[in-house]
């Protein structure tokens, strides 16, 4: 009751109650990733471009899918790093950073695809005794964002823009992280 009447507040459909729930089950997940950073650099003066390109995948019961894509770096004192870090699955990044001097900033966008064979939040349970949608194939995610190197600090904000998942989905997800680092 409590649940359906914020949803009604907040325009949102009624949940359909625990039995359409995915029940308990282990999870489990062998990810691999793979990336060349600066695989294509150009500095000059401290203003500097970088393209890293990725492909992976992952193999569970959580998920299964093969991934590929690429990130456009461009600013001032590009750090020696992966890019922002990020919510899997998604485009890579790293919370791993390396300034060069005290202050540093970088634009980035960057685009991938999936190849998704199974996604136990749309697919339901690996067992099959739970409720499902139909699931796209195929799904991309855009992002862009910025990053500033202060110190041995780092903020990073990504927006990202996911298409639709599975038939019936309203509109494509749409959500973004802040992130803060300290090296130490």
């Amino acid at each position: 009751e409590v649940q359906n009447g914020f949803h009604s507040i907040i325009g949102v459909d009624e949940a359909n109650g625990w039995d359409n729930q995915l029940h308990d089950e282990f999870g489990y997940a062998l990810i691999y990733e793979r990336k060349w950073r600066n695989l294509w650099e150009h500095r000059r003066s401290g203003f500097g471009v970088d393209i890293t390109p990725y492909v992976g995948g992952s193999l569970g019961n959580v998920g299964t899918y093969l991934d590929v894509g690429a990130t456009l770096r461009i600013g001032n004192d590009l750090p020696n790093d992966f890019g922002a870090p990020r919510i899997r699955p998604s485009l890579p990044g790293s919370n791993f950073f390396l300034p060069r001097d005290n202050f540093g900033w970088y634009l980035f966008v960057g685009a991938g695809g999936r190849a998704v064979a199974y996604n136990i939040f749309l697919d339901g349970n690996t067992d099959g005794d739970s409720a499902g949608v139909d699931r796209k194939p195929l799904v991309a995610d855009l992002q862009a964002g910025f990053v500033t190197n202060i110190g041995w600090a780092r903020l990073a904000y990504t927006y990202v823009l996911r298409t639709r998942e599975f038939d019936g989905q309203d509109k494509p997800d749409r959500f973004g992280s802040i992130g803060l680092s300290v090296k130490f």
